[in-house]
This record gives structure tokens, C-alpha cells and sequence, in this order.
């Protein structure tokens, strides 16, 4: 019967312990990864594909060209959420993704590689901070 009540007392605990952290909210920044970082996740997985495309300007450009678009994702939700200490990386890295995409263009798969290094680094910086 003791331990009955013991697993019954600690149920309740759980239970109300859980329930405030959902009521703090932070259960939904934990899961959410903050503003724009979602997005920018999906940056740095398209950015990661195109930079393994070393000498195949054609799918650095399509990779690039779709980790911008994330990046951009990123920027307009850290914006609206008011996240002013990252914009300085992701004006970085969506500067260096235009001068991937427009190297690839040019078929200069090194220096499309560089940029996609450079705002790897600076997706990488916004994501974890």
C-alpha cells in the first residue's frame, strides 16, 4: 500500500511540474528553436548540399539558390520577431549566397564554394546563439 501511494504522490508531482512548464511557455521556445532558426536550418542543409557539389555548377546554383530562400525565410521571421542580434549573420550569409549563385552562374564552382564556406560559417553563427 506504501508504495501505491508513493507512485501516486509522484504521478501528481510529474503532473504538476509538467504543467508548469507548458504554462511558462517554455516548452514552445524549446520546440520552436527561436525566431527564424527553423528556417535557417533548412538554409544550412541546402548550403551543406551544394557545397558537397564541388565542380557541378549546375546544383551549387539550384542549392544555393533554395538556401537563399530560406535565408530570406529567416531573416523576415528573425524581424518580425525581434531577434536584432542576429541579422548581422544573416545579412552575411545572404550576401554570400548571392555571390555563390552568381559564380555558379559564371561556372566558377571555387570561388561558388568559398561563399557557400562563408555563409555556412555565418548561418552556423546565427543558429546557435
Amino acid at each position: 500500500m506504501k508504495n501505491i501511494l508513493s507512485i501516486l504522490v509522484l504521478a501528481i508531482g510529474v503532473l504538476l511540474f509538467s504543467n508548469g512548464i507548458n504554462a511558462s511557455g517554455y516548452a514552445n521556445k524549446t520546440e520552436s528553436g527561436g525566431e527564424g532558426v527553423d528556417s535557417m536550418i533548412q538554409a544550412i542543409k541546402h548550403a551543406e548540399k551544394a557545397r558537397t557539389h564541388k565542380a557541378h555548377a549546375e546544383h551549387i546554383l539550384e542549392h544555393a539558390e533554395k538556401s537563399l530562400e530560406y535565408a530570406r525565410k529567416a531573416e523576415a521571421e528573425a524581424i518580425a520577431g525581434g531577434n536584432d542580434k542576429g541579422r548581422r549573420p544573416i545579412t552575411e550569409s545572404i550576401r554570400h549566397l548571392v555571390e555563390a549563385i552568381n559564380h555558379a552562374k559564371q561556372g566558377h564552382t571555387d570561388i561558388a564554394g568559398e561563399h557557400i564556406t562563408d555563409a555556412l560559417e555565418q548561418m552556423h553563427q546565427f543558429a546557435t546563439q
